[in-house]
């Protein structure tokens, strides 16, 4: 037979380890069914007999198998066959960015046959355990995730932690997490708000004030973007005219930020000549609070965003400046990326790649 495993000695163990366990999940090698002795598979996949050794060793401390001596090597325990499922996870499909990111995983996911399982966690954490916890407890084939919270550690990490135990691969969207090594789909938020920055020093502002949303790595890093830019072009950073803000979705707290947002866009009225909005839906509010109180955008104060969305529709605005956001693309990247750990289980999904559209 053809060697089928991986010629690079250093993971030839990881490619039998994991061939093994896919023959465990399809109910090829069945619940305390012997598998293939030492010597079978090392003449089946042309390896050392301590390539099957390490592979062997890492299915029993993994609780796989189990050995009895003078008679081999037994499965231990039955493992379910997973379904073709894909769990979701977003924050909310209130907006506009992951109703579009949605359509892209979909367009993937449906292609190769998946269903998809979506639920919402407002940004909550308590929320975000227990759809873990449910998926945990299921038979999905993989997760894609908007982190919440994402610019702190997440208290649910021994829930991460058990999903990489149990095999099953997960993807973040928009970023990940600090303490969770995982792939990630991110956008390029520094380099847009950079840019989108320094469009408006290019035009003439000299005073450009900042909202931005502290408690997701976007806010950040357009944050740092934003920085940057005034840095750069030897603008002076006015701390007073940086606004940040966190908003869960639930009502006394969507009604804390609107108030907050408010009135940091009338203490900046004067100071500065221009906004840079954290996105569409900030910036539509600031502005209609703005026009409610007679202010005249732009000519008073020119306001900037990000995701080019169709959402000033629904505040009856015109289009403001804003960066677009490669909304389809990251949901197509997004599953694109999960099902390659899927279909290949000897790479290691517990690793924090990063792709940046």
């Amino acid at each position: 037979m053809t060697n089928i495993l991986p010629q690079t000695s250093s993971i030839k163990y990881k490619a039998l380890y994991s061939w093994i366990i896919g023959k465990i999940n399809d109910g090829s090698f069945s619940y305390k069914e012997k598998l293939p002795s030492e010597s079978s598979l090392c003449e089946l996949f042309q390896v050392s007999r301590q390539t099957v050794r390490n592979a062997m060793d890492r299915l029993y401390q993994e609780g796989y198998i189990e050995r009895v001596k003078g008679s081999g090597s037994f499965v231990k325990k039955p493992v379910r066959i997973r379904e073709k499922t894909i769990g979701i996870l977003f924050l909310t499909l209130a907006g506009y960015i992951n109703t579009n990111i949605l359509n892209g995983i979909e367009e993937v996911l449906t292609g190769q046959g998946y269903s998809i399982l979506l639920e919402l966690s407002h940004n909550r954490v308590a929320h975000e355990a227990r759809f873990l916890q449910k998926m945990l407890a299921s038979n999905v084939s993989g997760l894609i995730i908007e982190a919440t919270k994402s610019s702190f550690p997440t208290p649910n990490e021994h829930l991460y932690r058990r999903l990489a135990q149990l095999k099953v691969p997960y993807v973040f969207v928009h970023g990940g997490y600090a303490n969770v090594d995982a792939p990630a789909i991110v956008w390029d938020d520094k380099r847009v708000s950079y840019e989108l920055t320094e469009r408006l020093i290019n035009a003439g502002h000299k005073k450009i004030a900042g909202l931005f949303k502290f408690d997701e790595t976007q806010g950040v890093n357009r944050y740092l973007g934003y920085i940057n830019a005034l840095v750069d072009n030897h603008l002076e950073i006015q701390e007073d005219y940086i606004g940040w803000y966190s908003d869960s979705n639930q009502p006394e707290e969507i009604r804390r930020k609107n108030n907050y947002a408010d009135a940091f866009a009338m203490d900046i009225l004067g100071h500065c000549t221009a906004l840079v909005c954290y996105n569409d839906l900030i910036a539509c509010h600031v502005i209609r609070h703005y026009i409610s109180n007679g202010v005249s955008i732009p000519e008073q104060l020119s306001v900037a965003s990000f995701d080019n969305s169709d959402v000033t529709k629904l505040y009856n605005l015109q289009r403001i400046p804003s960066v677009t956001h490669p909304k389809e693309e990251m949901g197509r990247q997004a599953a694109s990326l999960l099902m390659e750990y899927i279909e290949n289980p000897s790479l290691d999904a517990a690793t924090k790649k990063i792709i940046t559209l």
